[in-house]
């Protein structure tokens, strides 16, 4: 017959690690850094999200005579098909007529885009380099000195 074999597990260690995971997450909900930080972020992502429900017109729709008006100025648009709207211009139009808030509830989309984007190519190429440096051992100092190089360069 087969001895039956069972796995002890410690439960003082899955108890250690798992209130590690709550600490850590307990510190970082303390830090008012990082409250700031996530509302900033939820904020941005929900306008992001809700951009053709918030913004008032197109962003790129150009009005001729909607120049350069104050912000809280009641326009009169004449659509496409004819009709007329009056709307209330929040940050006022640029020297084209574009609703800049329009444009500012858009952009954000664009920014976001683009904080990703840069995210994700600099992860890219940081790790490419770490595994270069790490696989040929004589290029780890030549990238060493080339990074600090950079890094001594400000801003």
């Amino acid at each position: 017959m087969s001895a039956v074999t069972e796995d002890v597990v410690d439960s003082a260690s899955i108890a250690a690690a798992s209130t590690k995971r709550k600490s850590l997450w307990l510190i970082a909900i303390k830090n008012p850094n990082v409250i700031v930080g996530g509302a900033i972020l939820l904020i941005m992502l929900t306008i992001a999200a809700l951009a053709p429900f918030l913004g008032t017109v197109d962003p790129t729709r150009i009005d001729p005579a909607a120049r350069n008006k104050k912000p809280g100025t009641e326009i009169t648009m004449r659509l496409d098909d004819g009709q007329t709207v009056k709307r209330v211009a929040l940050f006022g139009t640029d020297s084209l007529g574009r609703d800049v808030y329009s444009r500012v509830i858009y952009g954000t989309r664009v920014s976001l885009a683009v904080g990703v984007a840069v995210a994700i190519i600099s992860v890219a190429i940081g790790t490419v380099i770490g595994l270069i440096s790490g696989y040929v051992r004589w290029l780890d100092g030549i990238i060493m000195r080339i990074m600090d190089g950079l890094m001594a360069i400000p801003g």
